[in-house]
């Protein structure tokens, strides 16, 4: 039988082996992909955007069907009007 003192001496031994070997094993995970990751080049603007939105790059784009309605034109009052009540806004702040 080992005497009590031999224990109380290995067992911080074996400790801190497994705690230093688990720190040497999380550093080499976070830090050696990282490397081969920065190496490689970045995503197309356009990839990485519908990466992000959450769509499949490799389907096609269908662009939205062209809008029937069409804004009506402002009338020549309506535009005066919107130039006075802008007017009026940027006397209200100089005072």
């Amino acid at each position: 039988m080992l005497p009590f003192t031999t224990i109380r001496v290995v067992v911080p031994f074996f400790v801190g082996l497994v705690v230093g070997a688990s720190a040497v094993a999380l550093l080499m995970i976070v830090i050696a992909p990282s490397r081969r990751v920065r190496a490689e080049p970045p995503l197309p603007r356009d990839v990485e955007t519908r990466l992000l939105l959450g769509e499949n790059p490799d389907d096609p784009t269908i662009p939205p069907a062209p809008s029937e309605d069409h804004p009506a034109p402002y009338s020549a009052q309506d535009l005066a009007e919107l130039r006075r009540l802008g007017s009026e806004q940027r006397s209200r702040r100089r005072r």
